[in-house]
């Protein structure tokens, strides 16, 4: 079965153009880290997680099976998916550069989205990879917020069940037009994890 799966992967990017061929090679990298994380019970990125981290992508992750090809075609399909809602982050303010975390040793974070900056403490469990931000200065006083953060290859994605994506956007000023073309971009998916990915 694995060398159908290899046959199969290797047949998709020799026949892809340049471009498609990336986005399997990253499709790749991020099925390898989820492997890598689920095998360590979370501790790659537990361990990963401490220092400055700057956006460069809306993150997403599909729900799939155990199957490694379907986790491979579910995160092939997010480069589809990120590229057309990297418009929509854009008109509140979330685009390369104007966006970071940093996450302390001591529990503490920072937030900077666009021109506002807000912080508090955050707590990560490694089994589950919830991720709590407690929001209790700057702009975005939200109390808490469940997140889940993943190793996505060298990067760092941070996501929210939809429902809390939709708060911290509108919280950011986002339109409820933008949202909802947002939201029917991924209607057609059982279980979608949506936010934000970033790079060291």
């Amino acid at each position: 079965m694995k060398r159908i799966i290899i046959l199969a992967i290797a047949a998709m990017t020799l026949t892809a153009t340049s471009a498609q061929a990336q986005n399997w090679l990253d499709a790749l990298k991020g099925v390898a880290t989820t492997a890598i994380d689920k095998v360590t019970g979370g501790q790659l990125t537990a361990n990963t997680l401490y220092g400055t981290w700057s956006y460069n992508q809306p993150g997403i992750k599909l729900s799939s099976s155990t199957n490694a090809l379907s986790d491979l075609t579910a995160s092939a399909a997010t480069s589809t998916l990120q590229s057309k809602m990297a418009k929509y982050y854009e008109k509140v303010g979330i685009k390369a550069g104007a966006c970071s975390f940093v996450f302390n040793q001591d529990g503490t974070f920072t937030s900077t989205f666009g021109k506002k900056t807000s912080g508090g403490t955050f707590t990560f469990d490694a089994a589950s990879n919830q991720l709590t931000l407690q929001y209790n200065t700057g702009l975005l006083k939200l109390g808490a917020i469940n997140a889940y953060a993943y190793m996505n290859g060298g990067n760092l994605q941070i996501l929210f069940p939809m429902d809390k994506l939709l708060t911290l956007l509108t919280a950011l000023g986002s339109t409820n037009s933008s949202l909802s073309t947002v939201t029917s971009l991924l209607k057609s998916y059982d279980s979608v994890k949506i936010g934000f990915e970033f790079s060291k």
